[in-house]
């Protein structure tokens, strides 16, 4: 087990804390094309008033005291000195862009978002070149082995719960998955992948799972070999073809859980919902064309959905999940459905727990002086007292007390 800490990550790979972050962040990301424009303007001044516009002057400071000679020339010297620079005409005009002025009719309001969906094409087809030169297979195993190991020095898994590479008891049965069609790419990233070990991931495990309603992939299993190539729900779907081969699910879900799909031809991680089709309002969905809702084309589009899901390179999106679980702006242990601090939605018992778990970190000394053993007895005791608490506050509402 490793002793995780964010010095393992450079500086440039950490993940900045002002992207937006749609819940639930992060398993779900926002559009490409929005966390770009974020991090472009996150190197810009606030505000154009705060940019420090450049002069082509020798001196300090263009300010010349008024003599009283000049009170007589101040009429025609107004419309000079008033004039704007291109480089702040530029900078007014990048504000405004991002800004999203708002439309004066809900029709023109539609109008503009459509335009600027398409416009956000050619940034998503850029930023799918820009993955795919990156992209690093030994890399992105690097960042999930990270993340498993994080896991389990806050204690959500046990310390013997990872079988790392190379697998041989059993082995990624490469000619199988050969067979059912996976590329060869896929193949050599399943030998490399850790995996949770076969106690932690049985059909009825709890304790492995960190996605709501989804358990991690392990491709030494036949079960997770053959599902992988079609996935819940598209198995139950009529004439669906499989994934593409270049894709590889790392997670499998039930009926609301969720995918994360690594696109080994360009390096991102395709994530959403299994019980909602990617949004329609990205870039990444519109590249392939508009269709009306509930349409022939809709229902033939859900069968290949997941080429229209947001994209993010794949060493980031594990990036942040490092980040999301090390800052405790996402907490393990607990039920993953409400393991955000600030949650989307709780009920009151979830959010004791919540506020407990938070608690009992920092008191136990997390990141920098963590004693996981003292955590893992105390939270033990800490859990069934709100457990028991809580079971008797409903026996009392229903009466059977």
């Amino acid at each position: 087990m490793s002793n995780l800490n964010m010095e393992q990550l450079e500086p440039a790979q950490r993940p900045p804390t002002f992207i937006a972050r749609p819940w639930p962040w992060p398993w779900k990301h926002p559009s490409i094309v929005v966390v770009l424009q974020e991090e472009e303007r996150q190197k810009r001044p606030a505000s154009w008033l705060d940019t420090d516009f450049k002069d082509d002057s020798d001196g300090d400071s263009d300010y010349i005291p008024p003599s009283p000679d000049s009170e007589s020339e101040s009429n025609e010297s107004d419309a000079s000195e008033t004039d704007i620079s291109d480089s702040e005409v530029a900078q007014i005009c990048a504000d405004v862009v991002i800004s999203h002025p708002i439309s004066p009719t809900q029709s023109l309001e539609e109008l503009d978002e459509k335009a600027e969906l398409d416009a956000g094409i050619p940034t998503v087809l850029k930023a799918e070149e820009d993955a795919a030169a990156s992209y690093d297979p030994d890399r992105v195993v690097s960042v999930i082995t990270q993340f498993y190991d994080l896991l389990i020095t806050m204690g959500h898994w046990p310390e013997d719960s990872i079988r790392y590479p190379p697998h041989t008891d059993p082995p990624v049965d490469e000619e199988l998955a050969a067979d059912l069609g996976y590329s060869p790419e896929v193949i050599s990233l399943m030998k490399h992948l850790p995996y949770p070990s076969a106690k932690m991931n049985g059909p009825y495990g709890e304790q492995i799972k960190i996605f709501s309603e989804t358990r991690i992939g392990d491709y030494t299993d036949e079960w997770y070999l053959r599902e992988g190539r079609l996935p819940s729900p598209y198995k139950y779907y009529n004439n669906c073809p499989k994934l593409d081969p270049w894709l590889l699910p790392l997670v499998f879900p039930h009926n609301y859980g969720w995918h994360v799909m690594l696109d080994t031809k360009i390096g991102v991680i395709r994530a959403y919902s299994a019980g909602d089709c990617p949004s329609e309002n990205t870039s990444e969905w519109v590249r392939h064309g508009r269709i009306r809702y509930h349409s022939e084309e809709w229902e033939l589009m859900l069968r290949t959905e997941w080429r229209r899901a947001t994209i993010v390179p794949a060493a980031r999106y594990f990036e942040e999940l490092i980040y999301a679980y090390h800052s405790l702006s996402r907490l393990p242990v607990i039920d993953p459905t409400w393991s955000e601090p600030a949650s989307y939605y709780v009920k009151d018992e979830e959010q004791e727990q919540q506020s407990a778990l938070l608690e009992l970190y920092r008191e136990c000394g997390w990141p920098d002086n963590w004693q996981r053993e003292k955590f893992m007895a105390e939270w033990t005791v800490k859990h069934d007292e709100i457990q028991t608490r809580w079971r008797s506050i409903r026996s009392v509402e229903r009466g059977t007390t």
